[in-house]
């Protein structure tokens, strides 16, 4: 059986943007990639192509754009649940676990990759997403727990997706206006400095790859209009992403540059071979039974 690895975040843009090189990379090694997103992120952006998208298409736009997204970083499948753009944190908690957990035991993941504890640079979905997918990745391991919602299962790693503290103060020199959003918020991104990180994955083989899936958010075209500005002026910055452990071994150091490392060797595995491109989308309503 290929492993796997899972990612659990909030908003439909998230996993490409954010965690896409580290996606696409696995994918091309053979491991299966399944994504959980939270939100249609229906409270986001509504323009594509200088149109707009009515208030209410926003969110099934976006949601087909993760399923082509998904599709071009080679994703096994990319799913795309209801919960409120926005509002995931006032939504009740227990419903939002029941789901990641029913999830996780369907999959079955042997890494998962969630948000960091400031939730990326200090947005309140993506950090209440890492609560609850942090709480959900326990919980999907005890037997006892909600029997019904499938066979329990362990995940052998837990990575939380954070930006490191150069990229933050390149972005924030480049871009005073991003600056200045992450001063209003409650939050504000840790300094996530070299020696408190837990891995860092090199993805400037899949750059090209990574920028073809963001094309795919067309909503986001101010968004991706930044991200290009970016990359023509600090091309450097781009070629990793950072993450901290949550476990084995929680925190930074020592550093890993693959998310695998020991689960390949210690099931034997043989070089992998490409991963089909299948993919699954389901954009159906969480399930608050």
């Amino acid at each position: 059986m290929p492993l796997k690895l899972a990612t659990i975040l909030a908003h439909p843009d998230d996993e490409t943007f954010g965690t896409g090189g580290t996606l696409i990379r696995y994918a091309r090694e053979g491991i299966e990639v399944h994504s959980l997103c939270l939100t249609e992120g229906e409270k986001g952006w509504a323009g594509v192509d200088d149109a707009i998208v009515p208030r209410e298409l926003v969110g099934p736009t976006r949601a087909r754009e993760l399923a082509e997204a998904g599709r071009r970083m080679g994703a096994t499948s990319v799913t795309c649940l209801r919960y409120p753009d926005g509002g995931l944190s006032g939504v009740n908690e227990d419903w939002v676990v029941r789901d990641i957990v029913r999830w996780l035991r369907s999959v079955r993941p042997e890494v998962a990759i969630i948000w960091g504890p400031d939730g990326g640079y200090g947005h309140p979905d993506h950090i209440a997403a890492g609560e609850r997918a942090l709480k959900a990745i326990e919980l999907a391991g005890i037997q006892r727990y909600q029997p019904e919602l499938g066979a329990h299962w362990h995940a052998k790693r837990c990575y939380r997706f954070v930006a490191s503290a150069e990229l933050i103060d390149r972005l924030s020199s480049l871009m005073p206006s991003f600056a200045q959003y992450i001063q209003t918020l409650a939050v504000k991104p840790q300094r996530w400095t070299r020696d408190r990180l837990g891995a860092v994955i090199d993805v400037h083989g899949v750059l090209d790859a990574k920028v073809h899936a963001m094309e795919a958010h067309q909503t986001q075209k101010p968004d991706l209009v930044m991200w290009a500005k970016a990359r023509a002026e600090l091309p450097e910055i781009f070629t990793e992403e950072t993450f901290i452990r949550e476990f084995p071994e929680p925190g930074g150091p020592p550093l890993e540059t693959d998310l695998f490392a020991g689960i390949r060797s210690s099931q034997g595995e043989n070089p992998l071979q490409p991963s089909s491109s299948g993919y699954l989308s389901d954009g159906s309503e969480a399930d608050r039974s």
